[in-house]
């Protein structure tokens, strides 16, 4: 007789950086203790210097997480598309949504790893890295690469003015925005 199987539960290691993400969106780099990280993912703190030794490898950990995933993302929307301008749109897709506002929680969880990692240049290093792999795609991406490039900077900074909280466009102009950098990738 075989065993039905138990329900998948993420590691340690995954729910340690689920209680640190949510931590961050709700309370901001302050709520990032160790100690209530440890507490909200169900381990020891023994247990979550095992997997993260610091705060600072903690917040690393993160980084690398944010950047697989809206990696994973991109990837998963390219696919789904055809033809030149595909990883284009799907870096305007994975950065703003339909109207315009960041994707997902990502200005958010930005601000609060940005908040965490100062101006550390090293600990920058793989944000910076990330950003020119994208670049590298979008210059390769059958579209112009000025074109390309104008649509991923536009993206990029609809989501920064949300991550810095700046005022947001009326929602019929911010749509119109983005329908016109989805409409720039096509050839």
């Amino acid at each position: 007789m075989v065993a039905a199987a138990a329900p998948d539960r993420p590691g340690a290691r995954e729910r340690l950086l689920d209680a640190a993400e949510a931590r961050l969106l709700e309370q901001g780099p302050a709520g990032l203790v160790l100690d209530a990280v440890a507490r909200d993912a169900g381990v020891s703190k023994g247990g979550l210097l095992y997997h993260f030794p610091s705060k600072s490898e903690l917040v690393d950990g993160l980084v690398e997480r944010m950047l697989e995933g809206f990696e994973d993302e991109q990837r998963h929307q390219a696919t789904r598309d055809d033809g030149p301008g595909r990883w284009t749109r799907a870096y305007l897709g994975t950065t703003v949504d339909e109207a315009g506002a960041p994707a997902g929680s990502s200005a958010r969880l930005m601000a609060g790893i940005l908040a965490c990692i100062g101006a550390d240049a090293k600990r920058l290093a793989p944000l910076r890295s990330a950003f020119q792999r994208w670049q590298e795609r979008l210059e390769n991406d059958g579209l112009d690469p000025g074109t390309a490039t104008l649509v991923r900077l536009a993206a990029d900074g609809l989501w920064l003015s949300q991550l810095l909280g700046l005022p947001r466009l009326d929602d019929s102009l911010m749509g119109r925005i983005v329908d016109a950098l989805r409409e720039m990738t096509r050839p």
